[in-house]
């Protein structure tokens, strides 16, 4: 990761200096341009050269973002708006070294729209704002290097197994009835308002298991699990957000960002709440058995003591000896499709194959679990890591010249709540429908990389009902305030955020078991063309080359340059 994290730092120490409160202007790079005031002091006048956030401080939010940050007895003379930090109900100028509580203050760009400011504003009752995970504004920048810097270092969690006995707790196997309902997340843990309307959306269906299939940001620290898990409040401001519960069990899985804290915080503060032993199970009934992996302790390449020029390096992300001992001798996992033809599901983390990436980075798992399945028996895999929704007819093999032979039908639902821009695929091996709409334009106050602007995909969620030899899976994106937006394929106004109560269906699929064989058969599939992009059976695909990072970082593609 040495490439990777010199670029990031030398990025933040080569960005243009911003001005501090109180300070001159003269020679900022960040908005030059003299217009009439629009923000003096409460008194109603010039302070020469200082700032009139300060005047907003303790009255509001929109009131702070709507102003210019600096003026020159009268005359504006930086037009970047104020930054409200939401923890202390201060107002700062962009850049004030008397941030205080705020590591990153909210921020907008756009003075003039104050439609804009107004879901900044909103947005800021949570713990993160969409716009605080961006990765074209500055101030992200540095909280992600600031995170892994303060965080990854000394030796990796010990791997907790199974201890062997006859209940649950002791060998991972747990029971289900026949008829079970569940509602999946992944990578949703950000602490933002779209994770909160996606957590709103899944307890509403009250389903009997709930599983998140990992990723809390920055780090998955014990405050960050807390706060953006838990639901414990922030600050007196800040409400926390907390993930739904089932009635008869809730689940964990580990996943890379877990590991950027050496994965302290995920066994020894997430697991203990639902009195998870490991993070890897299975849950089953006499028709079905779902099967949860770790793709996340091995995800990258790890030196007991580590520092920040070292390298942090993705592996193909294989799973630990100890979940393919428990595969093989407690799970039995050799008997599929064979003494066993209860239909298989996986889900794990990362994913097997990718159409959204130039290579496919994650068969480590893949090639394990091939060595124990027939070829023929065809599985379900639910997978998160990229953030975003995506749906594959049944691949056979693949890989680099398809060297992984294992006939899956993969769900890729990334989307559960951290803001990723729209993506196009790169390649198209059996990419079936995929959605890329675009939530929001988020505006940011960055010079980096000459961008200033950022579009994110909608949030979202699925659910599986299992029905004896039947299963039922509908996805689900978050919708508009305003019930508009998301079902007409639109970005929602700037103004609103997402319902809390309404949601878009994206598709529903069917899935049964052949008795004969015990793979799994998808016998019903409906998707919402109105807001998908579905590739048509035979249809000539236009690609384009797509620069895509694989996760935010910290992510290195080996050559030690920023991938984007």
């Amino acid at each position: 990761m040495r490439g990777c994290i010199f670029a990031v730092v030398m990025l933040a120490m080569a960005a243009a200096p911003r001005p501090c409160l109180g300070q001159s202007v003269e020679n900022s790079p960040i908005g030059q341009e003299s217009k009439p005031h629009q923000g003096l002091s409460s008194s109603g006048e010039a302070e020469g050269i200082l700032s009139d956030c300060t005047s907003h401080s303790g009255t509001s939010c929109f009131e702070c973002v709507s102003t210019p940050q600096l003026t020159d007895f009268g005359v504006v003379v930086d037009s970047t708006p104020c930054r409200w930090c939401p923890a202390s109900q201060e107002c700062h100028a962009y850049g004030s070294l008397k941030d205080g509580a705020c590591s990153i203050p909210i921020h907008t760009n756009d003075v003039k729209n104050t439609d804009y400011s107004k879901y900044i504003c909103d947005a800021a009752a949570y713990p993160h704002v969409a716009s605080d995970f961006s990765n074209t504004d500055v101030d992200s920048l540095e909280q992600w290097v600031i995170q892994y810097l303060n965080n990854f270092s000394g030796e990796k969690h010990v791997f907790p197994t199974y201890p062997g006995g006859s209940t649950p707790a002791e060998t991972g196997l747990y029971k289900m009835e026949d008829t079970a309902s569940f509602a999946v997340a992944s990578d949703w843990g950000s602490g933002t308002w779209e994770s909160a309307a996606v957590a709103s959306l899944m307890k509403a269906k009250n389903a009997d298991y709930t599983m998140h299939l990992g990723d809390v940001y920055y780090e998955a620290l014990k405050e960050e699990i807390e706060i953006q898990v838990f639901g414990k409040d922030k600050n007196d401001h800040q409400h926390g957000v907390e993930f739904p519960t089932g009635s008869k069990g809730t689940f964990y899985l580990n996943a890379n960002h877990e590991m950027l804290s050496l994965g302290n915080g995920y066994y020894d503060t997430l697991l203990p709440a639902v009195s998870q032993t490991a993070s890897f199970f299975s849950l089953s009934n006499d028709h079905w058995n779902v099967v949860a992996l770790d793709t996340g302790y091995n995800a990258y390449e790890m030196f007991k003591v580590i520092n920040a020029m070292n390298e942090l390096k993705e592996t193909d992300a294989p799973q630990p000896d100890e979940v393919v001992k428990w595969l093989n001798e407690t799970l039995g996992l050799e008997q599929a499709c064979k003494g066993d033809k209860r239909g298989l599901i996986f889900m794990s983390h990362h994913q097997p194959f990718s159409d959204f990436v130039k290579d496919d980075a994650y068969l480590g798992t893949a090639s394990q679990l091939a060595a124990f399945l027939p070829s023929d028996c065809t599985v379900l895999w639910l997978t998160g890591h990229e953030h975003e929704f995506a749906l594959y007819d049944k691949t056979d093999t693949f890989g680099v010249s398809k060297t992984v032979s294992m006939s899956i039908y993969h769900r890729l639902i990334g989307n559960g709540g951290f803001p990723q821009p729209p993506q196009k695929p790169s390649k198209h091996t059996t990419l079936k429908a995929y959605d890329n709409r675009s939530y929001k334009k988020f505006e940011l106050n960055s010079e980096v990389r000459g961008e200033k602007s950022e579009e994110y995909v909608f949030n979202g969620y699925f659910t599986m009902d299992f029905d004896a030899d039947e299963l039922t899976i509908k996805y689900y994106s978050v919708e508009c305030a305003s019930g508009e937006g998301g079902e007409t394929n639109g970005t929602c106004e700037v103004a609103e955020g997402p319902s809390m109560t309404e949601e878009t269906v994206l598709g529903t699929e069917v899935f049964k078991i052949n008795k004969d064989t015990g793979s799994v058969e998808l016998v019903k599939q409906d998707l919402n063309d109105k807001v998908l992009t579905i590739i048509a059976e035979g249809e000539e695909v236009k690609l384009e080359e797509v620069k895509k990072y694989r996760q935010r970082w910290p992510y290195d593609d080996g050559s030690g340059v920023w991938v984007e």
